[in-house]
């Protein structure tokens, strides 16, 4: 694997870490680097089918404790409207 390629995956995955609101402390990033090392060989494995950053990912959670998320309640609450098709004036069919 080139240098360029691993630099791709350890952002991306360093990325989608911090953004799930993982704090990435030096414990975190050895961790990081843990997984990134065990993607490597497995991509690099004879028959492997897989990119290196594919198995990053899906192994995410096993060096990872992720926090769960809830999809918020839609807000404001639908309400029908008007589109404004009748109008004070317009011919109404009458």
């Amino acid at each position: 694997m080139r240098d360029i390629d691993l630099q791709n995956v350890f952002n991306r995955v360093y990325l989608y870490l911090v953004e799930s609101g993982i704090e990435m402390t030096a414990d975190q990033c050895q961790r990081l680097l843990q997984l990134l090392d065990k993607a490597v060989l497995a991509s690099q494995a004879e028959g492997a089918e897989t990119s290196a950053l594919d198995r990053a990912i899906d192994t995410i959670p096993e060096y990872f404790g992720l926090p769960g998320f809830t999809v918020p309640e839609i807000c404001p609450p639908l309400k029908r409207g008007s589109m404004g098709y009748d109008r004070p004036g317009a011919d109404n069919g009458e």
